[in-house]
């Protein structure tokens, strides 16, 4: 959600419903400013995941595009929106791996579908080299949890294997916990 009070009111909505079983974190932005690609790829997730009471399962979006990035942890603490797309998919992936370490009860996992046609990648979509359906069934292939293979927690896949070439911070307990801080201070919001 390009406005966090959008992201707060819908965390709300879905709380009326009652528990989901699955909820996947797939809204991103690419090619707008730095303050949209902000919140709605990094910081909505992390106040919905937040503010929900927590389904059974969480899938969080990314790419392998986060290899570039950085946490940006002094942006997310001062305020500031210079944050890249490479940077926001290093942090949906960081703050996936830290939320399947701190709610060990539930399946938390990270896809990146890779670069497949969509409107998103509309420059390119036509020629993207990726496999549409094989990204989309790795989610429902981990959200259906019906081969061993798709029931575990804390992992990163593409096209359902998983993805071994990540980001140092992805794994790095201190800086899942510093980019948590970060969120917490940037949101007002800390994770339960």
């Amino acid at each position: 959600m390009k406005n966090l009070e959008e992201t707060r009111r819908l965390a709300a909505r879905i709380n009326e419903l009652g528990a989901f079983d699955v909820i996947v974190h797939n809204a991103g932005e690419y090619g707008v400013a730095d303050e949209e690609i902000l919140n709605v790829n990094s910081l909505s997730p992390y106040l919905l995941m937040s503010l929900v009471d927590p389904p059974r399962q969480s899938l969080y979006l990314t790419s392998d595009l986060h290899l570039g990035g950085d946490l940006k942890l002094g942006e997310l603490r001062g305020g500031g929106s210079d944050v890249t797309y490479d940077d926001s998919k290093l942090q949906i992936l960081t703050l996936a791996m830290a939320v399947a370490r701190q709610r060990p009860g539930l399946r938390v996992n990270a896809v990146a579908p890779g670069w497949v046609p969509t409107m998103m990648g509309f420059a390119n979509g036509p020629y993207a080299p990726d496999d549409l359906r094989a990204g989309y069934r790795t989610q429902l292939w981990l959200a259906e949890g019906t081969e061993r293979a798709s029931r575990g927690t804390g992992g990163f896949f593409f096209h359902r294997e998983p993805e071994n070439d990540v980001h140092a911070s992805v794994g790095d307990n201190r800086a899942q916990d510093a980019l948590l801080d970060a969120y917490a201070r940037r949101t007002g919001v800390t994770l339960r």
